[in-house]
């Protein structure tokens, strides 16, 4: 037996199948099954024209004749039967078991291949973020010819649990990148003497104070410490 008889007919009761269902609708699907019903029983061979009318149909589902005739034209547009009219209410139709079969086959495979990419995509996000080591960070900063930064950016986001705001780090590399790019458009902003002021107006910001420093080392300052005075940068003599 086809696919679309299992589906749509049998003794006494018919199964609806929801593929079909939310493609051509519950009119349509109910007629499709009432048709089917009406090859189940006929003296035909089966794939043969069978008798049907509209009044038959219209006691069967419920259905009104204005609706009748809507669902079998749908069923023929979309090439799941074959209908010749005979005269008002009676017509011979024919169903099309093989493209039924396809119809439904079709749907089902889309449906299997949009779970696999979203099974797919699910296992991709849920993988574990693993946070590099700051040879890592070195190598990195190196292979894409960026000032070696690593340890400025792995204590930065040491502190922050390597979060980027309220969400985990999906790509450290893709981070270090951002950074390598950032860093050196901050330098270019950066004094070459140690300015109290301006390092009092970044302090709240550790990674440009970080970077400042850093750029105070390359210029020849070192950190030097007073009671009074707290840290200062001096030229190293």
């Amino acid at each position: 037996m086809s696919i679309s008889k299992n589906l749509f007919s049998s003794e006494g009761y018919y199964i609806i199948n929801k593929i079909v269902l939310k493609k051509i609708g519950i009119d349509s699907t109910l007629i499709l099954s009432e048709l089917i019903k009406v090859e189940e029983y006929s003296k035909n061979t089966d794939y043969d024209f069978t008798v049907n009318n509209l009044i038959s149909l219209s006691e069967n589902t419920t259905l009104n004749k204005s609706k009748i005739k809507d669902a079998i034209n749908k069923l023929y547009k979309l090439k799941l039967i074959d209908v010749i009219v005979k005269k008002k209410d009676v017509f011979y139709v024919k169903i099309l078991h093989k493209n039924i079969s396809q119809f439904i086959l079709e749907d089902y495979s889309t449906k299997r291949e949009k779970q696999r990419k979203r099974n797919t995509n699910s296992i991709i996000k849920k993988k574990k973020f693993k946070k590099p080591n700051i040879d890592e960070l070195k190598d990195y900063f190196l292979k894409i010819k960026a000032e070696d930064e690593s340890e400025v950016m792995y204590d930065f986001y040491e502190s922050k649990g390597w979060k980027i705001g309220k969400n985990s780090m999906k790509c450290w590399k893709s981070s270090a990148r951002n950074w390598a790019r950032r860093s050196k458009n901050d330098k270019l902003n950066l004094p070459d003497i140690y300015d109290q002021n301006f390092e009092k107006e970044i302090s709240r910001n550790q990674k440009k104070l970080n970077e400042y420093h850093n750029h105070l080392k390359k210029m020849g300052y070192k950190p030097s410490y007073s009671p009074t005075s707290g840290t200062t940068w001096k030229i190293k003599k």
